[in-house]
């Protein structure tokens, strides 16, 4: 469990004991009872869930963690079998992945015991709620179903969240938020698919195979979704990075700014999550929009004059304009626009002033200018750190945002205290 948050191996053992401790306690109740035709059931059931891990199928992939269609599967087997059989179908089925797969230790374990006591409490639910028949028929056991797919998918998400909070430096509701449209389409896709899967098995249990070929199929587009986002993102930041060769003075400048947005960030922890995803996006190609700059202006080892200063000013709206049409820049946008404001109202393109700024334009703007001043340009050498701290301290409260200045001040002592830190989260120099 070697670098995992404390926090995150405590919840570990509270969920390990709670699955454990409420398994336990079902078998006192119900006991144990497996027929012919279970077994069969549960075999085909175990071969589906080890593929649909194993190959990591899953309708969305969020920034946290995935919807995977083992969800589907594993309410359905508890719908099937009973809660406690379906509980440990489930557990086993999902324990074998994680072997096979070779996940480390604490991932394992959370999400067999994860998926496990989700299992049990929604079956449990839906057997509470439920009359005999199928989850189809009398038509009170499909409103069983959807109080149980509710369950599982609370159950799920929120424990998911807990757990991965202290690794992502974040609140459980920021995860559990980020991820919320996962939550939606989870609670919409479990109850049809749960009702299906039982009422087939009833009628024929190799029937359950055929269920294989739906679930797969939104997997391979999402999948395809995803590449081309990544190809997407890699293209921005292959262009950003080209437009820095274009000066060696400025090369690499936009993935040492990352990194300075990153150690601010871990000093304001209020953040959002998604928004600090959406700031650091913006920070590693906020000058992209100089691909419309020449290089007349771009390399002037003097004084820029009044037509070139505008020209140069136009690449904070070029670069917002050109990541507008993209989604998954939406966010990153008007931060990238926004990014040579002036605390004091003095700064382009807007003339935004203070709050309303953009954070991560102003956390940016602070990152950009610090590492302008640390690195040599055309027309002068490299200041020292301290000189560079020094000049963003006497701009406080007029270029940047005095918060921002002591928060960048923060992370740097910490950045010089822990001297590893430096650069590698993001690839730098």
């Amino acid at each position: 469990m070697g670098g995992v948050p404390l926090a995150t191996r405590a919840y570990t053992v509270v969920l390990s004991a709670a699955t454990v401790a409420a398994f336990v306690a079902t078998l006192a109740v119900e006991g144990w009872q497996w027929s012919s035709r279970d077994i069969g059931i549960a075999a085909i059931l175990f071969v589906m869930i080890l593929v649909v891990e194993h190959l990591d199928i899953h309708f969305i992939h969020a920034a946290t963690f995935t919807l995977s269609v083992g969800a589907i599967l594993a309410l359905s087997s508890g719908l099937t079998l009973g809660p406690l059989n379906g509980t440990l179908l489930v557990i086993v089925a999902t324990a074998c992945t994680e072997i096979i797969d070779r996940r480390n230790p604490v991932q394992a374990i959370v999400n067999v015991t994860n998926i496990g006591i989700s299992t049990l409490f929604a079956t449990q639910t839906y057997q509470l709620l439920a009359e005999p028949g199928t989850p189809l028929s009398p038509i009170q056991n499909v409103g069983a179903t959807f109080v149980a797919a509710l369950v599982y998918a609370v159950a799920n998400s929120w424990i998911l969240a807990v757990v991965v909070a202290p690794i992502q430096s974040a609140s459980a509701w920021e995860i559990w938020n980020k991820n919320r449209d996962g939550f939606i389409i989870e609670l919409a896709t479990l109850p049809p698919l749960a009702i299906l899967i039982p009422v087939v098995a009833n009628e024929n249990p190799l029937g359950i195979l055929l269920f294989i070929i739906p679930l797969a199929g939104p997997h391979v587009a999402v999948r395809t979704l995803r590449k081309v986002e990544q190809q997407t993102q890699e293209a921005m930041e292959g262009l950003a990075d080209a437009v820095e060769r274009r000066d060696p003075y400025t090369y690499r400048h936009s993935i040492r700014v990352t990194a300075y947005v990153q150690d601010v960030l871990s000093e304001v922890p209020h953040v959002p999550l998604s928004m600090g995803e959406a700031i650091l996006a913006a920070a590693r190609i906020h000058d992209l929009g100089k691909v419309g700059t020449r290089d007349i202006a771009l390399k002037k080892p003097a004084a820029l004059d009044p037509s070139e200063r505008l020209e140069m000013q136009q690449h904070a709206v070029i670069g917002a304009d050109i990541v507008s049409h993209l989604s998954m820049y939406e966010a990153s946008a008007a931060i990238i626009r926004h990014h040579h404001e002036w605390w004091n109202g003095e700064g382009y393109p807007d003339g935004l002033r203070e709050e309303a700024i953009p954070l991560g334009s102003r956390i940016i703007a602070v990152a950009d200018a610090y590492d302008a001043m640390t690195s040599d340009r055309v027309y002068r050498k490299a200041l020292s750190s301290s000189t560079a701290m020094a000049e963003l301290r006497k701009q406080a409260g007029r270029q940047f945002d005095p918060e921002v200045v002591a928060a960048f001040e923060r992370s740097q002592a910490q950045r010089m205290a822990v001297p590893e830190r430096r650069l590698a989260a993001v690839g730098g120099d």
